[in-house]
Order: C-alpha cells, then sequence, then structure tokens
C-alpha cells in the first residue's frame, strides 16, 4: 500500500514539474490541449488544409508589398507546417520571406474549412519592377506541388 501511494505522489509530482517544463500530459490526456504546447487544440477531423492568400490578406511591410502568403491547416485552421517556397522567376525584383498572419483567399487542395480566416503561414514579399513572379510551393505532409503565376504591378 504505501509503495503504490509512494507511486502516485512521484507521478503527481512528475506531472507538476512536466508542465513547468513545457510538457502538458495532464491536459493533454483529457483532450483540453496539445502535448507540449497548450495553444494547440487537437482536431477530431484530420483532413489539413493547403491554403495561400494573395496581396489583400495582409499589410505589405519595409520588406516589400505582399503578393502571396500560403500554409498548412488542420481543422481548427491552427498552423499545421509551412510550405517551402521556391522562387522560380523573379526579374527585376527581390524577394524576401517571413511567417506570419493572413487570410486565406484560396486552397491548393484539402480541406476548404479555413477559406476567408486568418491563418497562420509563410508570407512572400516583392520589392522591384518586374512584371511577374513565379513560385513553387511544396507542401510537405504530402508531397503535393503547385506552381503560382503572381503578377505585380
Amino acid at each position: 500500500m504505501k509503495k503504490s501511494i509512494a507511486a502516485v505522489f512521484a507521478l503527481l509530482v512528475a506531472a507538476t514539474s512536466a508542465s513547468a517544463q513545457g510538457f502538458y500530459p495532464y491536459d493533454w490526456w483529457w483532450g483540453r490541449s496539445g502535448l507540449f504546447s497548450r495553444d494547440y487544440i487537437t482536431p477530431t477531423f484530420d483532413e489539413p488544409g493547403y491554403v495561400y492568400g494573395n496581396s489583400r490578406s495582409a499589410r505589405s511591410t519595409r520588406a516589400g508589398k505582399l503578393i502571396f502568403a500560403a500554409a498548412t491547416v488542420d481543422d481548427y485552421c491552427q498552423q499545421d507546417g509551412s510550405p517551402r517556397i521556391t522562387v522560380l522567376d523573379a526579374s527585376g525584383g527581390r524577394i524576401a520571406t517571413d511567417i506570419g498572419s493572413f487570410v486565406a483567399v484560396g486552397n491548393d487542395g484539402g480541406s476548404k474549412r479555413c477559406l476567408g480566416r486568418t491563418v497562420r503561414g509563410t508570407r512572400v514579399y516583392y520589392s522591384g519592377r518586374g512584371n511577374r513572379v513565379v513560385l513553387r510551393v511544396a507542401y510537405p505532409t504530402k508531397g503535393l506541388t503547385y506552381d503560382h503565376v503572381i503578377s505585380v504591378r
């Protein structure tokens, strides 16, 4: 009996110290949050959305004019990953990228649930005098690849 009480006590101490280290097994077990992040809630339905945004999706910055954004999102519109974006052609200009929020306006595949909602992902900025940019977007979870031709003015 004393061994059982000691084991339960050790488990409670371990769970307490785990949450102090950014590991939340108790909350995760009861479905209230992610195992490693309290901000992430595990969706009940797993169909990711491969969404993108355009120049009206977010503000431009000193890095240039926002021309494109893309993200992989889960059923609750939480960032599930950032796609790899390769510049195929950006004649006459300079490209900069960052991770941030934008409004999803279309999707390359998967769930359409997050269209029109704010999501987080990779944003692409352009500065220069060219007239078009060609980007290849690779979504890592499924190996999907799409090319986007964006006219810039």
